[in-house]
């Protein structure tokens, strides 16, 4: 073999071994590069699914915090709504309780003053039949007017208020046949003033 042909195999296997050589390098910085980008990769997907994990977190809090103010809101409004229907129911059976009381004390009054003034009439022709062959039958007829006033007075008792009360059974003393002239007629309106005050208090 001579020089130049040695030579010649010494360049090509020194050119072979370079290209080898340097397909070696070549393909671990290749290899090193795509490792490095896949790790970027892999840190940008963690990163965005922590942020998308971090804002629907708080997307879920909001959402929690909301809802638990509007069923505050729900029951508040509830609450205020049926406390004011309590409240008007309770006012309004309060007033038909008041007047159903003003009914039956307007009755019980009206009953008393229709037996006192009775009696009071037939007191009053006793007296003028007094020496008289009629006086008999009227003192009868009075005292028999007596009762249905004693039964309309308890029914007064009953009903109140006391200043009525008063006044009714001072109206009843005023139709003794010993009671002063016009101690009925000034009895008769202090009862009348007096259930009227009753009747219209609230």
């Amino acid at each position: 073999m001579t020089d130049d042909v040695m030579t010649a195999w010494i360049a090509a296997g020194a050119a072979v071994a370079g290209a080898l050589s340097g397909g070696v390098v070549t393909g671990w910085f290749t290899l090193a590069s795509a490792r490095r980008q896949a790790q970027s990769t892999v840190d940008a997907a963690a990163r965005q699914a922590d942020a998308a994990w971090a804002a629907g977190q708080r997307q879920a809090d909001a959402a929690w915090e909301a809802g638990r103010r509007q069923a505050d809101a729900a029951w508040e409004a509830g609450r205020l709504q049926a406390d004011a229907q309590l409240d008007v129911a309770s006012r309004t059976l309060a007033a038909q309780a008041l007047a159903a009381q003003r009914e039956v004390r307007r009755a019980a009054y009206a009953v008393f003053l229709a037996a006192t003034d009775n009696a009071a009439q037939l007191l009053g022709e006793w007296q003028q039949a007094l020496g008289s062959p009629q006086a008999t039958g009227c003192r009868d007829r009075y005292q028999a007017a007596l009762p249905p006033v004693t039964e309309a007075l308890n029914l007064v008792r009953l009903e109140g208020p006391d200043p009525v009360t008063a006044t009714a059974e001072a109206l009843r003393t005023a139709l003794d046949p010993s009671a002063p002239p016009g101690r009925y007629a000034a009895a008769h309106t202090a009862f009348l003033s007096a259930a009227r005050t009753a009747l219209a208090a609230p």
